[in-house]
């Protein structure tokens, strides 16, 4: 991808926020990502490198997980749960063998 086309991405997209910076020496862009507060320098190598898609995740930093849970074949979101579902969930146990094997 060009560094434009990431830079005409990002200016598209209200929840980032960017800058063109020198980090280490190493000139690129930082991006901050409103929605995860985080901010990422990408080098202009890495820009070149990937696509949208992978530099977009990359500003995550790991913080887009959500855990669910199955109860009697329901999926649900635990981080809606108030505390004591969430306590009951945690002392719940998995059973993976019913013969007993």
């Amino acid at each position: 991808m060009r560094e434009w086309e990431f830079i005409e991405y990002l200016a598209g997209h209200p929840e980032f926020e960017w800058k063109e910076e020198t980090l280490n020496g190493n000139p690129g862009i930082f991006v901050k990502n409103n929605m995860f507060n985080t901010v990422t320098h990408f080098t202009k190598e890495s820009i070149q490198k990937y696509d949208v898609d992978i530099l977009v995740t990359q500003t995550h930093h790991g913080r887009n997980v959500e855990q669910m849970t199955r109860v009697t074949g329901y999926f649900s979101k635990v981080a809606g749960w108030n505390k004591g579902k969430t306590g009951e969930l945690k002392e719940r146990h998995r059973v993976t063998n019913l013969n007993g094997q």
